[in-house]
Formats: C-alpha cells, structure tokens, sequence
C-alpha cells in the first residue's frame, strides 16, 4: 500500500528529489507538476517547463496505457514496472515507486521512476540462453553444440566478434567463429583464451592493450580487439573449451555480460556432459550386444554339440545297466545307476539352455495367437498328469495377441506346469486369466499350491536356481528364467504375487502391438553360463 509522506518545508523537499539517482515526478489530478533533472534527461527533454503541466498519460507507452499516472489511492499499487514514451518516441523501461504527499496544499502522488532498461535486457537475454539450453537437450553432437551456441551469441545476446574453441590434444582450436577463419593456440603459450583454459577462470579484460597475454587475431586493415571475455567450458571440473567475446570498443562489457556468458557456459557445459554420457551408453552397449551375441552363439554351439557324446554316454549307461546288471554289486549297480540319473538331468539342462539361447532369435515370424486355443492344447498335452493329480485348469475368456506361438505355448506350459508340479493339494486348481489395459495385456497364472516366500520372489527367476531338492520336486530350474525371457523379448515383465500354503499368482504383461517393440538384448549372461558349468 502506498504511505502519506508530508513534507514540512517544499525547499528542503525539492533539493531531497533533485538528489534523487531516481527520476522524479509529482503530479496532482493527472497532470505533471513538478519533475526533476533526472526526470528530464530520462524523457528527453532540455528543460523541465517543457514537461510540468502536461498530462501525465502523454508519456505512457500505449503499450502501457493500462497504467497510468494518477492520485495515489487505495488501489493504486506501490511499485509497479511500464514503459515511457520519450521525446523522440522511444520508450524506455521503469520501475515506479509511489506515495501520497502534501505538495502546494493538495495530495498529490510522489513518483521514483527507475530506469529498468538494462534490467530488462538482461531478464531478455537470460530468458533466450534457459530457451537455448532446452533446445541444447535435443542436440546430439558436439559440433551441433558448437554452431547452436555461435547462434545464440550472435542473434540473442547481440555480440558481434565470438568465438567456440575446444581442447584437442595440446592446442585450443576455435572451429566455429564469426569470421569463419579456424584458429588454434598452443596450451603453452600465451593468449587470454589459453589462460582462462588453464586457469579454469573467466577472463575480463577491459583494455586488451594492458594484457600482456593478449594475442592479436585481427585481419588486415581492420580496427584492433580492445576489450575481450573469455570463458571457461567446464564438464566435470575438466575445461573442454572456452567461449570467447571480442570487441573493438574498450570497455565494451559488464558485469552482466559476464554472467551471461558464464550461464551460457554452465549450460553448454551439462549438453556436452550429456552426449559424452550418451556415446559412452551407446559404446557399452554396443559392446554388451556384441558380448551377448557372441555368448549366445557360444551357448548355442557348445549346448548343441555336447548333446552328442552325452548320448552316447547315456546309451552305453543304460546298455550296461540292462545286459550287465547281474554280474555287478549293489555299489556298482548305484554307481551306474547314478550316471543315468545325472546323464539324464544334464541333458534336461542342455535342451534348456538350448531353448532360452533361441529366444533371442529373430527366425520365427509374428503371427496372430489365439491364447485360449493355446491354453486348450496344453491342457491336452497335460492331460495324464491333471487325470492323475485330480486337478482342474480353469481358463477365462483370453485375448488373440500378435506373437510367436512357440515362446506363447513354452510361457504357458512352463507356468501351468509350476502350478501343477508345486501343488500338495488333494485337487489342484489353476486359473488363467487376463485383464484389457490401455496398450497392454495383463495376464496372470494362479495356483492353489506350496506357495513361495517373498525373499525368493527374484530368485526364482534367475537361471538353475531352485528352492526344493531334485528328489523333492525334480526339474532344473530354468523353467520360469525362461519365462521371463520370453516376457522381456515382447518389452513386457513378469513379477509373482505369493503366501507359502495358500498359493502362487504370477502375472505377465505383453504389449498390444508387438511389432513396435524392439526385442531387448536378453541373451544369457556370463555369470548364468558359469552357474550352468557348477550344475
């Protein structure tokens, strides 16, 4: 709110305002009253009869007209910011400050007009660098950097000689510059960008003529570089580059250029941290997907050429264990025994890691799936083993999916399976259900059966780890690693809802449309191969 300020003595008032650095108005009824030398200059005028008597809204911007000069009031805000009309009709930017005085016997309105002009270029250029550094998020390569910042040098901050020189190996090249001419400074030798890049500080250098650093770079017959910023470029405490800012004019720049520039370097600085941090991902990845490739392929070939001799050794076991067996002991009858038992489980193993190694492999064609068809062959398939357990598949409505019917068949057999193997229950029952989403399927599997502990829900997932002895419930635990490749090919997950003796739900989502989904780089990992070799 705006105060009442009385002034006992309109002498003593006067020489106060005429000392104002501010811009002074006193104005009764809309019209001028009384101004000030700064007042004046500030409109553009020679004297101040020139200006008293008029009405006050003349010199508001029409821009402005919103806001006008009138008797302070309740209403009537304490400070508030508009554009001046001049003389020569410019406008200038001021921040007004207002009170009610007693002036001549009447309560008029005491304005501080403060020019806001450089201010207000400042908040301009400011805003331009915080929009340039949002363009910079999109930009993927160093020089795209590079010509963005010349760019917003020029066209947004106003400066005319720049320049974006970048450390490579032990000189400072300046590729981008207005002149178009690529320059290079060696890092030990002299030159105001050389050293803001070794001191990792800002340069200002008023009058370049005391600088004993200072490197002349101007063309034949053009005016000498008098005044000179330069900054430093630094990504992770390192200085990668400087940004240089050269003028004719000595004592050409200020404090808020050098803020500017520092902003600007700041932002250009975390762009090229980015893309460094980008292109470092990328090569890893590359790397890992060549990795994974090479495994898989390693995977495939030994997994597949081990099957053979493990063949023969099995046929030779059982062989002996049938045209042998009466002329061993009991401790050689065991032993053989266990070397069918062991030939048999390691060759479950092998057709397993077979099968997760071709999950990766782009060979079969998306095709459309009827799921409740799937559910009804396996259900078939499984027959015996639901006659014998006295157990009961309850499956709802399911949707056709886009997909590959073998890995649909092995996610649903292996999970159907699960719920079917871990079951003490007298009648076994499993649900198969699914709910619509926006563009995803969400399935589940439910069980009535053993149940898991929550401290095993990510260990079940991970490949031959098993919970249960082989005698307990045999298999080889690679069953539900598979699901989840098999899950994370489509760029879906799986997770396990579970209570020991209540039962198991294990839900799964698979995009709607599959062929926008890129298959994940899923191959088996090192650690999962060697866990392969201790089995």
């Amino acid at each position: 709110m705006v105060e009442l300020i009385n002034f006992p003595n309109l002498t003593t008032a006067k020489k106060f305002l005429e000392a104002s650095r501010d811009a002074v108005f006193i104005i009764f009824d809309e019209k001028i009253e009384y101004v000030n030398d700064r007042a004046v200059k500030l409109l553009g005028f020679a004297d101040a009869y020139e200006i008293i008597g008029r009405w006050s809204c003349e010199f508001i911007s029409h821009d402005d007209k919103s806001v006008q000069y009138k008797p302070a009031g309740k209403n009537t805000p304490f400070r508030y910011e508009l554009k001046l009309r001049r003389r020569d009709g410019t406008t200038v930017d001021v921040e007004n400050q207002i009170s009610i005085i007693e002036y001549g016997g009447r309560p008029s309105s005491l304005v501080f007009s403060r020019d806001i002009t450089e201010r207000k270029l400042f908040e301009a250029k400011l805003d331009a660098i915080h929009r340039h550094a949002v363009k910079m998020g999109e930009i993927e390569t160093l020089e795209e950097i590079a010509k963005s910042t010349m760019q917003i040098l020029q066209e947004d901050l106003g400066f005319y000689f720049v320049g974006f020189g970048v450390v490579e190996g032990d000189g400072l090249y300046f590729k981008e510059t207005s002149d178009s001419n690529v320059m290079k400074l060696p890092l030990d030798g002299t030159g105001i960008p050389v050293r803001a890049m070794n001191s990792g500080k800002t340069q200002f250098v008023l009058d370049t003529r005391k600088d004993h650093d200072f490197v002349s770079s101007k063309i034949l017959g053009e005016p000498e570089n008098l005044s000179e910023i330069c900054v430093p470029v630094k990504v992770r405490n390192t200085v990668f580059g400087v940004i240089n800012i050269e003028s004719e004019k000595l004592n050409a720049f200020d404090e808020n250029d050098r803020k500017l520039l520092e902003i600007l370097a700041g932002h250009v600085a975390s762009s090229i941290a980015i893309i460094q941090e980008k292109e470092k991902l990328r090569k890893s990845l590359d790397e890992l997907s060549e990795r994974n490739r090479e495994l898989d392929e390693y995977t495939y070939i030994v997994s597949h050429d081990l099957r053979s001799p493990l063949r023969s050794i099995q046929a030779f076991a059982e062989f002996l264990s049938k045209e042998a067996s009466s002329k061993l002991d009991d401790m050689e009858r065991d032993y053989l025994d266990r070397i069918i038992k062991a030939s048999k489980r390691m060759s479950e193993l092998i057709e397993d890691l077979l099968l997760l190694s071709r999950v990766n492999r782009k060979f079969l064609d998306v095709e459309v799936i009827d799921l409740k068809e799937i559910v009804k062959n396996i259900e078939t398939d499984l027959e015996a083993l639901i006659a014998e357990r006295g157990a009961r598949i309850q499956c709802d409505d399911l949707p056709e999916i886009q997909g590959h019917r073998v890995w649909m068949r092995q996610l649903f057999t292996n999970l159907i399976n699960n719920g079917l193997k871990f079951n003490d229950s007298l009648a076994p029952e499993i649900e198969v259900g699914c709910e619509e989403c926006y563009d995803y399927y969400l399935f589940y599997v439910k069980d009535n059966g053993i149940g898991i502990e929550e401290k095993n829900f990510e260990k079940i997932f991970k490949l031959f780890q098993r919970l249960h002895t082989q005698e307990e419930y045999p298999g080889t635990g690679a069953g539900l690693t598979i699901c989840k490749k098999i899950v994370e090919f489509y760029g879906g997950r799986i997770w396990v809802e579970s209570k020991p003796g209540v039962g198991t739900a294990f839900y799964f989502t698979i995009p709607k449309n599959v062929l926008k989904v890129e298959a994940s780089d899923s191959a088996l990992t090192v650690d999962e191969s060697a866990q392969l070799v201790e089995n």
